[in-house]
């Protein structure tokens, strides 16, 4: 009976190890899966990122008329709207706006994701197309009084409105994409995103406000137009500083002061963020897929000859591997993607203003370092326009290819260690006899034991005369202090050994049952195994003493498993 119910408990505990991961199904890992995680990650964070952009874009489009009147080739006044293309031009606005109240009420929880999805797809699509159908009616004016001989121009809240539609298009189209996975059953009914990840479009939402805000303020102070000013403000808290817009008056510079400062703050926090959020969208779904198939391709490499520890060693290399691979993914595709950014963005800029090629990747490369020696500026409304939006995705860019460099660079110098410490214990090996010390937070790293002290170690925790519950005590509190003074530790093939005959499980370390087939918490799974044994073992010396009130061990578990999250 005895034996029975420590074979249950075993294979219980066993499970437990297995399920600390969500990932078990061999479906799970197949490429299809990994492509429609991604797509689940990724297009939310796109449409929590083009969603305030859009709205910022679409009220310069409203604030400003779309044709600007010349005179010798010089700004002499704007072409007013007529009142039917403001009052479109509004509704899109306000369809825009809608769409995004509907996403960010299902980030932070509000509405339900089918809700959500309707409201913010059809929103989107509806300011798109509204605004596409007034581009089309404002261009057949435009080429009608151009031919009647009067000298015009598309103004910024023109070309602000073009970036519009497409950004209201993307965002419905993402939105649509994730839809569609869900509809087809590949993710349950809700955006996969962390916390963090949620935040991600209230902090791209502060930056828009404050530079829609900050628009409004200096076009009134300036005498700006409002393209002009959010320009101007985009200039400044991205610390660029052509020249070619500064404050004029004393009242202007005095509130610059307080706007450049909160805004740089502002913007630095969203930038030091976003990079961090969007590249970890689906990379530890990505890792799992890779550690998940090295996994797979050496369990069906046979090998008669492969011990115990060589299949631990062997998982523990295959974590390795997957962490580097991953790194270097993400290096790439970051770089990649901020090359082409980068090279297209010069092409653009070249053509708009009819610099040479040469002169268009300049302005680019010494934008992006914040030179700013103003010899090359954005002067037409196009341009302006298209700045403000290719500031805007640069910066982030270019901040993920240096976190990129920079992890890469960190992974590569670090200093090499020759396979898997033996042992990296210290309180989890120390005899019932030895000192302890309660301060946790003043102790040392500790180092790797001898062959001896490891032998040591297994003798004791396999010497039946000590008392199985002093036993895993003594193991429990030397887990507690690695919680403490190195909570992502990786214990060594010993430790797991010490761990399996203390709660008499066997481990398989490359099968599907394996505690560590991928990247796991150690220190809290040891913490739970030990103690869930040491329940057992109470519970089993109590009944044995025919005590009918057992200890009341549960109170506490819950207590120890909450203060562990």
């Amino acid at each position: 009976m005895n034996g029975q119910r420590r074979t249950e408990a075993s294979k219980e505990k066993l499970s437990v190890a297995g399920k600390s991961q969500e990932h078990a199904d061999d479906d799970v890992f197949s490429f299809d899966y990994l492509e429609w995680y991604t797509l689940a990650s990724s297009c939310p964070l796109m449409a929590a990122a083009l969603g305030p952009v859009s709205n910022l874009f679409s009220i310069t489009a409203l604030a400003e008329p779309w044709v600007i009147e010349l005179n010798n080739g010089q700004f002499d006044r704007f072409h007013p709207d007529s009142a039917s293309t403001i009052a479109l031009n509004a509704v899109s606005l306000a369809f825009g706006i809608l769409a995004n109240v509907a996403l960010l009420a299902n980030f932070i929880g509000r509405v339900k994701y089918s809700l959500s999805q309707a409201i913010s797809i059809t929103s989107f699509y509806i300011a798109s197309i509204l605004l596409l159908a007034l581009i089309g009616n404002v261009h057949r004016v435009y080429s009608s009084l151009v031919r009647n001989g009067l000298d015009l121009q598309f103004s910024q809240g023109y070309w602000s409105a073009v970036i519009t539609a497409v950004l209201y298009f993307l965002g419905g189209f993402v939105l649509t994409c994730n839809l569609v996975g869900h509809l087809r059953g590949h993710y349950p009914a809700r955006f996969i995103l962390t916390s963090s990840q949620r935040s991600l479009m209230l902090q791209i939402l502060c930056i828009t406000i404050w530079l829609a805000g900050g628009g409004g303020l200096f076009a009134g102070i300036q005498d700006y137009s409002y393209g002009d000013a959010v320009y101007f403000c985009d200039v400044t808290i991205l610390t660029i500083g052509f020249g070619d817009l500064q404050p004029t008056n004393d009242l202007a510079r005095a509130l610059l002061l307080p706007y450049a400062i909160i805004g740089i703050l502002i913007l630095g926090f969203v930038v030091a963020n976003i990079g961090s959020l969007v590249v970890v969208s689906s990379r530890e779904q990505r890792s799992l897929n890779h550690v998940e198939r090295l996994r797979v391709r050496n369990v069906r490499q046979v090998q008669l000859e492969r011990t115990d520890e060589d299949s631990f060693q062997l998982i523990r290399k295959i974590h390795k591997s997957a962490k580097k691979r991953d790194i270097l993914v993400t290096l790439v595709l970051s770089s990649v993607l901020f090359l082409i950014f980068w090279f297209f963005s010069a092409l653009v800029f070249s053509k708009i203003e009819g610099w040479p090629y040469f002169i268009g990747f300049y302005f680019c490369t010494t934008t992006l370092l914040t030179i700013g020696y103003g010899e090359f500026v954005p002067s037409l409304p196009g341009s302006k326009a298209f700045f403000v939006l290719w500031s805007l995705i640069a910066v982030p860019l270019m901040t993920m290819v240096i976190s990129s460099m920079v992890a890469a660079t960190l992974n590569v110098v670090k200093k090499p260690r020759n396979g898997i410490p033996k042992n990296t214990s210290s309180n989890l090996t120390t005899e019932p006899s030895q000192p302890r010390t309660t301060d946790l937070v003043s102790q040392k790293p500790e180092e790797p034991l001898s062959d001896a002290r490891n032998n040591e170690m297994q003798n004791y925790h396999g010497n039946e005369e000590i008392p199985k519950e002093v036993r895993l005590v003594d193991a429990i509190q030397g887990i507690v202090r690695d919680l403490h003074v190195n909570p992502g530790k990786k214990y060594s093939y010993e430790e797991w050994n010490v761990l399996g005959k203390t709660v008499e499980t066997q481990f398989n370390w490359l099968g599907t049952d394996s505690p560590i087939r991928f990247p796991v918490d150690e220190p809290t799974l040891f913490l739970r195994l030990y103690w869930n044994s040491l329940q057992d073992q109470l519970r089993t010396q109590y009944m044995k003493k025919g005590e009918s009130q057992q200890p009341n061990v549960d109170n506490f578990a819950s207590r120890a498993n909450t203060s562990d999250q």
